[in-house]
């Protein structure tokens, strides 16, 4: 059965590219509503997506009402049910109920506690109607960084470092953050139960990072390293450029190239790194002789954005 996955319209893309790197396939997008025909367990991955479904069926609206006369809805159907609809469509909710209550053995509707809930999202092209399984995680919410007692204003938010993350495609092991500040993604890699590293030059940064991790009864590595000296190869590499606009003490161009000339030389899989917008940094990138595979823009507010690079060597 394929699973059917309605995304935070706050970044579909970002949210089909995590699916994407998750089940290593080119998934079907329907506007916000991607399909997957992969087995692997999304639910406590996800950053960008709001509901999950098993996919019951997609058609055309010309088509629906005959498609829930054919449908077997016994085979989905437990003790009681409820309708929802999403979308515009001259289609009410009622009589889909209506179309699917005569098609059920024994049908008891409860809306308010059903235990089983067929959904229909009308969309431009289709009508996708799915059995309801689950919402989305809600745990970043004890994760945000006002939340923590290792604090910097220009900490990742959790969903955005979660989504980071799935876009190496990494399913188990080792994942490395050489700038991990107080700890950002690496606090949601440690949610996601993967082998931690993180390093940072700066020392207080790093207690900071470790008061954060400690808060949350997390493991992870972390150590002092100057992110373009590090030797050590990793498969999977997750970061946050250093952006401030008005740093005096970085030269920001100088030091992304030698950090990405390094790598080039460490990195054995997927890296996924975060410049800001005022950044040229698909020069950056071919300098150092890496594959630039997809990029995506991810606004902070009027006048900053980030731009999230999925990188290979």
């Amino acid at each position: 059965m394929k699973q059917m996955l309605v995304l935070s319209q706050e970044h579909t893309k970002l949210a089909k590219a995590e699916i994407d790197a998750l089940t290593a396939k080119q998934n079907k997008l329907y506007e916000y509503i991607a399909i997957s025909d992969s087995n692997k367990q999304l639910q406590n991955r996800l950053a960008y997506t709001r509901f999950y479904y098993k996919l019951l069926f997609i058609c055309e609206e010309d088509d629906l009402k005959q498609k829930i006369k054919d449908f077997d809805w016994n085979k989905y159907y437990k003790h009681s049910f409820c309708i929802r609809k999403f979308g515009k469509s001259r289609v009410k909710e009622l009589e889909l109920a209506d179309l699917v209550w005569e098609r059920l053995n024994n049908p008891a509707a409860d809306l308010k506690n059903p235990k089983t809930r067929f959904d229909f999202y009308f969309t431009k092209d289709k009508v996708i109607c799915g059995l309801f399984i689950s919402k989305a995680r809600t745990d970043f919410k004890k994760r945000m960084p006002r939340l923590r007692p290792g604090i910097h204003p220009s900490t990742m938010k959790p969903k955005l470092a979660a989504a980071l993350i799935n876009l190496t495609g990494i399913n188990k092991g080792v994942i490395y953050d050489p700038m991990c500040g107080t700890g950002g993604i690496i606090i949601e890699a440690a949610a996601m139960n993967l082998n931690v590293i993180g390093s940072d030059i700066d020392e207080l940064m790093l207690k900071q990072a470790e008061k954060n991790i400690k808060h949350y009864n997390f493991k992870a590595k972390l150590f002092k390293q100057d992110a373009v000296k590090i030797k050590k190869a990793y498969n999977y590499i997750v970061t946050d450029l250093p952006y401030g606009k008005n740093t005096k003490t970085l030269d920001q161009k100088k030091f992304y190239s030698e950090f990405l000339k390094q790598l080039k030389k460490i990195l054995k899989i997927r890296a996924v790194i975060v410049f800001p917008d005022f950044i040229k940094h698909k020069s950056l990138i071919k300098r150092a002789n890496l594959k630039l595979k997809q990029e995506y823009t991810y606004y902070l507010h009027r006048t900053m954005s980030r731009t999230i690079c999925v990188i290979e060597p």
